[in-house]
Parts: C-alpha cells; structure tokens; sequence
C-alpha cells in the first residue's frame, strides 16, 4: 500500500470536523487548544478533530527546557526582542511560531481493537501537505535533516531542506461510553512564509541564553515561498496552503 492509499484509508474511516483558524491573539491559548481537544475526542465528546492555525510571534519550547539552569533569563531577553517564550506540554526543541508559520493538527480517538501505529499516522499528517504542496509545484520527501531543530524522520523536506516538523502525543481517554482507550494529537508545523535563517538564531540564541550547547544550522531549513516565483502580499500564501490543506483532506476523505 503507497502512502498516499494507506492516508485515504485513514481519513475515510472518521467522520472530520474541521477548524480552520484566523490568527490567535494569545499564544498560551492557541497551545491549550490542542490540549482541550485531545482531551474531549479522547473522551468522545467531540469527533476527530482537524485544525489549522497559527501563534502570534514567540518561541515555544518543552518542559524539560523549562527547567535549563537559565531559563528565566533567556524568556525575559526574548521576550524584550519580541520573542516570548511559551512553555508546551509536548517533547522535542524549541520552535519558533508565527505568522506565515501554519500549525497542522489531527486529533482522533482509538479503541485498544483498532489502535494505529506511530508511523501510521504519521504518514496520514503529512500525506495531505505533501499533495498541497505538489499542488502548487513542489515536491516534498519524508526524512531526517541533518542540522536542523527538533529533527525527525517524519520530516517533509523540499530540496533536502526542513519545511515541515511533526510530532505526535498520546493520552489515554478514561472512563467513558464508547469504548474509547486513547486519544491521539498529531501535529505538523509548516514554515509558509517565515524566516527559516532568522527563525533558527532566534532558536540558537535561546539555547545561549539558557545555558544549553544546543546549537543548529540555520541553512537546513526553507520555507515554502522560497520555492515559488514571484511574490505575496504577506499572509497570502499561507492562506492560499491553507485552502489547498482543506482540498487535499477532502480528497483524501471522500469514498
């Protein structure tokens, strides 16, 4: 089964409810979003859950980054650069967000009888931004990218080069009526029109500030306007990958 049939199959066997997002005001509530979510389809009190959105500026990092011995202070020298810290529930690096940076996220419940793998669904996150992509004449492949933050074998890189980073987190659905075990968040975030040499220093500078020996390379990354010709008005292309991610999950939801 190719990728493409194996994401069909997946997105056919659930009912979707859809939110598509203007731009959050508040980071912290954009971020607990996803968390309410996953709580409430794990519980099958809402459906599986489709949401596209974006953060307003900041940098959002782990727990485990919460406690480097400097933290406190790199959060107050970012924040004075306009670059405030938000701390997530999930692993992995520090990431930057934005506009023109589009946050892709699959919430679904399983039952312990049809439960998927990782890379299942994996695959179905990414196989609808792969076609939008090619939709509008780029190419992406899965894989690693040496240098790059919060690296991943489920990648989408265009020429090599991270546009996409995905990561997935589980909770376990408790008491509930429908037999649900667990429930599943699958998120991908999109570099559309955002700077990915400048987004990596702010990355880089982070780690400096707080005492970390992490440090990555700002030319592993791209962003998806940097593969089109001509020019945008800003927010127009992540709205235009926007419209083309909603065609792809019909395509991919239809029977």
């Amino acid at each position: 089964m190719t990728e493409k049939e194996l994401a069909k199959r997946f997105y056919q066997a659930h009912h979707w409810r859809v939110l598509n997002e203007p731009l959050a005001q508040d980071t912290k509530q954009a971020l607990e979003q996803d968390s309410l979510l996953l709580k409430q389809v794990a519980t099958g009190e809402l459906p599986a859950t489709i949401r596209l959105w974006e953060c307003p500026q900041s940098l959002i990092v782990s727990r485990k980054e919460a406690k480097l011995p400097h933290f406190e202070l790199a959060s107050h020298t970012l924040a004075q650069l306009d670059w405030p810290v938000a701390v997530r529930d999930s692993g992995g690096t520090a990431v930057p967000h934005g506009p023109g940076i589009l946050n892709f996220s699959l919430i679904l419940a399983q039952t312990k009888e049809a439960t998927l793998n990782v890379d299942t669904i994996y695959i179905a996150l990414c196989e609808p931004i792969r076609s939008a992509l090619s939709n509008l004449g780029i190419q992406s492949e899965y894989g690693e990218t040496p240098g790059a933050y919060c690296d991943g074998r489920f990648n989408l890189n265009i020429d090599a080069l991270k546009v996409t980073g995905t990561a997935q987190r589980i909770t376990l659905s408790g008491s509930n009526p429908y037999g649900l075990h667990r429930g599943v968040l699958a998120q991908a975030m999109i570099m559309v029109e955002a700077d990915p040499h400048y987004t990596t220093g702010i990355v880089n500078q982070f780690y400096k500030l707080a005492g970390a020996d992490n440090l990555y390379d700002p030319a592993a990354s791209t962003s998806v306007d940097k593969h089109l010709t001509g020019t945008y008005p800003p927010g127009t292309l992540t709205e235009i990958l926007r419209q083309e991610l909603l065609l792809s999950v019909d395509s991919f939801s239809a029977k």
